[in-house]
């Protein structure tokens, strides 16, 4: 039987989930007149307007949409957003792409290259988007670079986020969830309301959740775990009929026990010395168990605080409606870890807790002002600007111990590994002879203890301001400017904190201290676009915006070969086309593009140690679609996206090396695509809701998600070995609430087709040909919510 191309999967199912919905709703009513989508509000620009207006890319995702599909995780979200992918196996490797570029995996201690705010706020590291996901109004996905207005590492586009803000009358929910398959329970909920009159308002919300992850460890006989807990707070004071304050606190925190990467091929070599330590070891990363001895958790604690300030007097220096704003911020996250980065049941090399967590903290402050211009010498209809400076002051810290113990150094080398530049050719100690080495080296001779580590310091500085200046009804220009400084002081190091080192040439690890790295960088970032009214409901755009990121220090080298890396510019194009068609039940957006690159920054791991390279030059081009039509039936919905990327290394001749027995330094990469990057993704999402039994009280849905994500390699050195094959995911869902939402019950099923999808593919440290793989569940899981309001 030959195997159907995912497209033609994705159409095929298509076509026949509509035939279906559409021989069902025999006895549904048809519309008397075109339903009306309503009009979605967003904040691209620093003020709320409609998407429709602006003149980017941008996917919008709402909280019904989030409630109804039991979503609890970024990761879900982003199915169904045309290029962007996310990824959180772990907490300290948390990874956004969003058309191809982004912040490369592997990357604790890496400034990410996708934005990210929260509530007006930006984070610094991409691991803050998990805790927007609950007491959520909408997300606002931004592609392209977002420079202008949003700052520096946002030059493959941001996230911007919106929770919900306090209201002037009492309400709260509680939303209660458990899941089967992988089995978890899950509690949400929020208050608010007026605290003093109508003057000064507070939100409170909520999530805890208690899962079990993917993978049972058969050699420390143990099911691997996660726990979540957060909490914010907000509060809205309204000061004077002129000035305002909000506040947000958050606390949230993550406790994980083991993680999910595990053998996904291996050598029969190396199979059988690993079952000489634990029988069950095998090379199926989907059969839902793992073999490592050391224990693993990874761990995350955060904590914000910001206090806006928003002034909006009649006038101000000549401008009208103005509003000016002040936001200071703080956060930290502290990650905590301990991993067994061999991957075996083997005691060879282990990554102990460092003892600050890995912290990282951000003070910043805001001040801009915005409003309404005369437009020079009265040309045109109006004008509009954002003018501002901002300032932030972070620190990085990231220690790594490693132990390694050579006695399971013996027995890696027996299983095939490269062990001081020597690998032998066959497995010394014959087959069945009752030899155990793990205790050949006694008396304390047998560990070895690395540590490395980084500390850095970054204050960085802007000043930006964007302008629209509607020339005629039809036609607007918008003008935009950033100057940004940022300055670095740091320090990094590696040494033998205990043993002899024998096994550093084998982690390609040396002494040294590098105690005064220094940066300072400068960039121009400009943005124009137009945008043209071609009829009342169509409009037509281009813009061309260059994205900045500023370069850094590798953290926690083994070694002095990579201590610093270039900082990232990209140059995009794009053009588009935002209409609202069928008298308005119909919103189809499609968009084109073309970004270059320079010194696109990657993480991959080597087979021996992690190395951070500059890609010289990168491109990303392609092209993305989206709708949302509201059919003349009544109840029925239909949401779809669908996206064509094409994001290669364009040069890159001094590359990571694929990890072989040869043990080159690098390999030409030049043409190779981008990893992370499918070519086709696309997603289709029907829903039909209609009174049950006739009452007009009581209303049932059920809703389809169909999402195809094409091929893509899985690590940056384009290892064919990485390359993760095409899948079409189908989740369905049942739904029941009340008309007025005081209840609401809704059913998940995920992964109807049992798709095999995985998030990272890596090699097995120092065994060439050996390969680990971090798998999704490619069991169907079920999920049950059940949502009061009040």
């Amino acid at each position: 039987m030959i195997k159907q191309p995912g497209l033609l999967r994705l159409k095929k199912t298509s076509s026949t989930l509509l035939c279906l919905l559409i021989s069902g709703i025999s006895t549904a009513s048809l519309a008397a007149s075109p339903r009306i989508i309503e009009e979605v509000i967003v904040t691209a620009n620093k003020k709320a307007e409609s998407a429709q207006d602006v003149p980017l890319s941008i996917s919008v995702i709402s909280a019904d949409f989030i409630q109804e599909s039991g979503i609890a995780d970024v990761s879900e979200i982003t199915r169904y957003i045309p290029n962007v992918t996310f990824d959180a196996s772990l907490a300290l490797y948390t990874t956004i792409t969003i058309r191809g570029f982004g912040t490369p995996p592997l990357g604790v201690g890496f400034e990410p290259s996708i934005g990210l705010v929260i509530d007006d706020v930006p984070y610094g590291r991409s691991t803050f988007a998990q805790d927007a996901v609950f007491d959520i109004d909408r997300l606002e996905v931004l592609r392209g670079p977002q420079g202008t207005l949003f700052g520096k590492n946002t030059l493959g586009g941001v996230l911007n986020f919106h929770t919900m803000d306090p209201t002037a009358e009492p309400e709260g929910f509680i939303k209660i969830g458990r899941g089967e398959n992988i089995e978890s329970t899950s509690v949400e909920g929020a208050l608010s309301g007026p605290l003093i009159g109508d003057k000064f308002l507070a939100r409170i919300a909520m999530r805890l959740t208690d899962a079990d992850t993917l993978e049972f460890n058969s050699t420390r006989n143990e099911q691997q775990t996660q726990e979540d807990k957060a909490l914010r707070l907000k509060l809205a004071w309204l000061i004077s009929d002129t000035l305002s304050a909000d506040f947000t606190g958050l606390y949230a925190e993550s406790l994980t026990k083991g993680y999910t990467q595990s053998l996904t091929k291996a050598s029969e070599r190396s199979l059988r010395v690993f079952r000489e330590y634990d029988p069950r070891v095998e090379d199926d990363a989907f059969d839902q168990n793992t073999s490592t001895d050391s224990p693993t958790r990874s761990d995350r604690e955060v904590q914000a605080l910001s206090l806006s300030l928003t002034w909006r007097p009649d006038s101000l220096l000549g401008i009208q409606a103005p509003e000016f704003t002040t936001i200071a911020a703080w956060s930290e996250v502290i990650i905590p870890y301990s991993l067994d980065v061999d991957y075996s049941p083997v005691n060879l090399v282990a990554f102990n807790e460092p003892p600050d967590g890995n912290p990282y903290s951000s003070s910043s402050l805001e001040v801009r002002l915005a409003g309404e211009l005369t437009p020079p010498f009265d040309w045109g209809e109006s004008l509009d600007m954002v003018v501002g400076v901002f300032a932030q002051h972070s620190t990085n810290n990231v220690f790594q111990e490693i132990d390694v113990d050579l006695n399971g150094l013996i027995a890696f080398g027996r299983a095939g590994a490269i062990v001081q530049n020597i690998q032998f050719p066959f497995d010394p100690i014959l087959i069945g002879l009752p030899v155990d080495t793990s205790g050949l080296i006694i008396g304390g001779l047998e560990r070895e203890r690395y540590i490395s580590g980084t500390d850095a310091e970054t204050d960085s500085f802007a000043l930006f301001s964007q302008f629209n200046w509607a020339f005629t009804e039809r036609l607007t220009a918008t003008f935009g400017m950033r100057y940004g400084a940022d300055e670095s002081s740091g320090a990094s190091f590696s040494q033998v904190a205990d043993g002899n080192s024998i096994s550093g040439g084998s982690l390609n690890q040396r002494d040294f201290d590098a105690p005064n790295l220094k940066r300072k960088e400068t960039n121009v970032s400009p943005k124009f676009a137009l945008n043209y009214a071609l009829l009342p409901d169509v409009n037509i755009y281009m813009n061309a915006a260059k994205g900045f990121k500023a370069g850094g220090f590798d953290p926690a080298p083994l070694n002095d070969d990579h201590l610093q890396y270039e900082g990232e510019e990209t140059l995009t194009y794009e053009a588009g086309i935002k209409s609202r068609l069928l008298g308005g039940s119909l919103t189809l957006n499609m968009a084109v593009f073309d970004s270059d690159v320079k010194n696109l920054q990657i993480r991959t791991f080597s087979g021996v140690t992690l190395t951070t390279f500059n890609a010289p030059e990168s491109a990303s081009r392609g092209a993305e679609m989206d709708f949302f039509w509201l059919p003349p039936i009544d109840g029925l919905s239909l949401a779809g996206s669908l996206a064509y990327l094409d994001a290669n290394y364009v040069y890159f001749p001094e590359g990571p090396p694929l990890f072989t027995p040869e043990q080159d330094q690098t390999q030409d990469l030049s043409g190779k695509p981008l990893p992370y990057a499918p070519r086709w993704s696309g997603s289709l999402s029907p829903r039909w809701e209609v009174p049950l039994f006739g009452s007009d009280h009581l209303l049932a849905s059920i809703r389809m998600n169909i999402s195809y994500t094409g091929e893509r390699y899985q690590d940056s050195d384009i290892d064919p070995n990485t390359l993760q094959d095409e899948i079409t995911r189908i989740d369905a869902g049942l739904g029941l609430r009340s008309e007025r939402d005081q209840w609401s019950v809704n059913f998940q099923a995920r992964n109807l087709s049992e798709e095999q999808d995985s998030v990272l593919i890596l090699d097995q440290p120092l065994i060439p040909g050996n390969y680990t793989k971090a798998p999704l569940p490619d069991q169907t899981t079920y999920q049950m919510d059940v949502r009061f309001s009040f």
